[in-house]
This record gives structure tokens, C-alpha cells and sequence, in this order.
């Protein structure tokens, strides 16, 4: 009887050999990263303010809400997009959408939202190359 492989897969082999990550495990890590960088970028003494509601909070506790759903990878990374949310505005009221609007103004929520309805893929090694210019400006902050 032929064993089974119980081993789970994380990583592809490209044709030198070498392991490739997964496009998962990089985008996962870019998400991470994306979003410390939009906690932290304005914040002040460690304090953000939600974009949606005023509320301040530690930047650890805040949230990287999207404008546009992250489901649209056209607009997933977008810095006008994503913005500081607390986790009432960003979970438990869905996002606010029509206060993200406002917060965004009409012709940028409008040039988001045509963005969000166009293809967008990238490379492997673009996705790698997104998450070391986050990580390189969270280490400035």
C-alpha cells in the first residue's frame, strides 16, 4: 500500500531548485506590512486617529480599513484606499463607506472605484519587492 504525504506544501521549487514561496504566504506577509505602514504613517506619539469617526487610539489597536474591498487586488494595496479605521468603524459598521467617501472626497472615491474594476496581477517577485519597500518604511518610522 503506497504511503500518503502528510507533509503540507509552503513552498514551490523554481527551476534552479531553490524554494520559491507561495504567492499566499507573500501576499499574507505584504497585508501584514501594508498595514502597519498605513497604522503608523501619520500617527503621532504612537496615537491614530480613525479617518471615519475621530476616535484615537495606539496604532497596534487601530485598523487598516479599505475603502474599496481588499477583494479587488487593483486597489488592495492602495495608499489613498486604505486608511486608519477603528475596529467599530472597520468591523462592526462595515467599513462606513459613506464616511470613508466623505472622508476621501467624491473625485477620489470615484477614481478608486474605477480602479477597483480593472485587472490587476503581479509577479511573485512583485509582491516580494512591495513587502521590503513596506518593511524598509516601517523601520524609518
Amino acid at each position: 500500500m503506497p504511503s500518503k504525504n502528510t507533509s503540507t506544501k509552503t513552498e514551490g521549487k523554481t527551476k534552479a531548485g531553490a524554494k520559491k514561496p507561495l504567492r499566499s504566504k507573500i501576499t499574507k506577509k505584504l497585508d501584514v506590512v501594508f498595514s502597519e505602514y498605513i497604522r503608523r504613517r501619520y500617527s503621532v506619539n504612537g496615537k491614530s486617529t480613525c479617518v471615519t469617526c475621530g476616535k484615537t487610539d495606539e496604532w497596534k489597536k487601530m485598523q487598516a480599513g479599505h475603502f474599496i474591498s481588499r477583494t479587488k487586488y487593483a486597489t488592495r494595496w492602495d495608499e489613498e484606499n486604505v486608511q486608519v479605521q477603528c475596529l467599530k468603524c472597520n468591523r462592526f459598521n462595515q467599513g462606513e463607506q459613506y464616511l470613508f467617501s466623505l472622508y476621501l472626497g467624491a473625485d477620489k472615491a470615484m477614481e478608486l472605484f474605477n480602479k477597483s474594476k480593472t485587472q490587476w496581477s503581479a509577479s511573485i517577485e512583485e509582491l516580494q519587492r512591495l513587502v521590503e519597500h513596506y518593511v524598509s518604511l516601517n523601520k524609518k518610522m
